[in-house]
């Protein structure tokens, strides 16, 4: 049905006007035409973008959801009670121009809100989804910044009556989005198992929710018991950020590395964030992480056998691991909650390689006697190597995957792949990462004593 003539005037304005708001921006009054219709137009404009990216999200397969469409369109009421409102403050103007220039702007924030949604969705935004509990609070407050302007600026007399009408417009629009969360109008079906395999909200699906019950249980029952008289590995590796396969791929790797030459078959842990691997392995956390130690503390033999824990994700400036796997919410790993892990678990010799942006800061608080530690980059630098299209880290490629095939020595194998690493920075023009490489005093006897081992393995094979 063609838009009638009037409104195919007044929604380009209305429109424009809301561009204004939406860029911080005082609109003028003119801008928007307090009529039912232009009203009726831009919620329906606003429902129908929120249906169709949530149909791009889930796919063509899925089903109505009756439960988000009441938190949808209570912004209606809410938003003529406003106007109501605004006629006692100032009685010229119209009881729906505020309504229609908030609901011009909120279809603005839809577009962009929903976008990043979609975008970081299909892993093509993947910091969005790092960062993406921080993008909430910053939509939230350009939202509230975006109500308090154009209440200030649609309405005349006293500042402080227009002052109180902004603030009771934050209450009433703002509010409800802290306190309700926000779901998708359509949804998956409750036995999509297409959109459980490929969506980083994985966890939500019934058939994940029953997978990862025993998950961790059934990993660590599953290793072996430390050889008297032999210096076992014992590998605990954890791929904590879901967004992107390169960290799930690269474990892969390092667990196959570990098992065929360092002769931890067996021996293995793998703690993985993928919504393709949330059937095979369980979560990575700080919690399966503690609980991943303290067993293998208690099935080697600490006075005798060697830890490798390999811990992969993106890093903060903080020095903190981010865990992300939606839509649940984990906390970040810090060097000091690490450190608790590991004492917890009184494992005595330890390699330990954290591959992250800014990873040289677990150094200070994991550094012991009887430990090799390397990160992927210094304390104040960035690493490289991750994104969606990568098959490994730079850190992972060079140490694992070039440098301990050729060596049993993860200290001689750290030079060789810090070469690498730089090699690879300059070619593309990055600001060096510098790895680090902390080595304690005792640890080197320990690992003279696996590598003599390894290569005698190796030779009689």
């Amino acid at each position: 049905m063609p838009i009638h003539s009037p409104l195919r005037r007044s929604l380009p304005d209305s429109l424009r006007g809301a561009w204004r708001l939406f860029t911080l921006r005082r609109a003028a009054p003119a801008d928007f035409a307090p009529v039912p219709e232009l009203f009726a137009l831009l919620v329906i404009l606003d429902l129908a973008l929120l249906f169709a990216f949530a149909v791009a999200v889930v796919g063509l397969e899925g089903e109505l959801n009756h439960y988000e469409l009441p938190r949808t369109l209570m912004f209606v009421p809410l938003v003529l009670a406003l106007g109501m409102v605004t006629t006692r403050v100032d009685p010229q103007s119209p009881l729906l121009r505020l309504p229609v220039a908030l609901a011009a702007v909120g279809l603005l924030f839809t577009v962009v809100t929903s976008g990043m949604y979609f975008l970081a969705q299909r892993q093509w935004l993947p910091f969005a989804e790092t960062y993406w509990e921080y993008f909430d609070y910053f939509a939230l407050g350009w939202s509230g910044v975006v109500v308090v302007i154009t209440a200030l600026s649609l309405t005349s007399g006293a500042f402080w009556k227009r002052t109180v009408l902004a603030a009771a417009a934050v209450v009433l629009l703002i509010s409800p989005s802290v306190w309700m969360p926000v779901g998708l109008i359509w949804m998956p079906r409750p036995d999509d198992r297409s959109y459980a395999s490929n969506s980083f909200h994985t966890l939500a699906a019934e058939s994940s929710f029953y997978a990862q019950q025993g998950a961790l249980d059934r990993e660590l029952a599953a290793l072996q018991p430390e050889r008297p008289g032999v210096a076992d590995i014992y590998f605990v590796g954890a791929g904590l950020y879901a967004g992107e396969d390169v960290f799930m791929k690269e474990l892969r790797t390092i667990a196959k590395v570990l098992r065929e030459r360092f002769d931890a078959e067996g021996r293995t842990v793998m703690l993985v964030n993928n919504p393709k691997t949330v059937q095979e392995h369980p979560i990575a956390s700080l919690t399966s992480l503690r609980e991943a130690l303290a067993h293998v503390g208690s099935t080697m033999n600490t006075e005798e056998d060697l830890l490798v824990l390999y811990l992969s994700s993106h890093g903060s400036e903080k020095h903190e691991l981010v865990v992300d796997f939606r839509p649940m919410r984990f906390s970040p790993i810090t060097p000091e909650a690490l450190k608790s892990a590991l004492d917890e678990s009184k494992i005595r010799w330890k390699v330990i390689v954290v591959s992250a942006c800014y990873s040289g800061g677990f150094i200070d608080a994991l550094k012991d006697a009887r430990t090799l530690i390397i990160t992927a980059a210094s304390a104040d630098r960035q690493s490289f190597g991750c994104g969606a299209a990568s098959e490994s880290t730079y850190l992972a490629q060079a140490l694992f995957g070039e440098a301990l095939k050729s060596t049993f020595s993860f200290e001689a194998g750290f030079e060789r792949a810090r070469a690498l690493i730089e090699q690879w920075e300059r070619e593309q023009n990055h600001k060096p990462s510098e790895p680090q490489l902390y080595v304690g005093p005792e640890i080197r006897k320990k690992l003279a004593e696996v590598e003599r081992r390894l290569a005698a393995r190796a030779a009689q094979r």
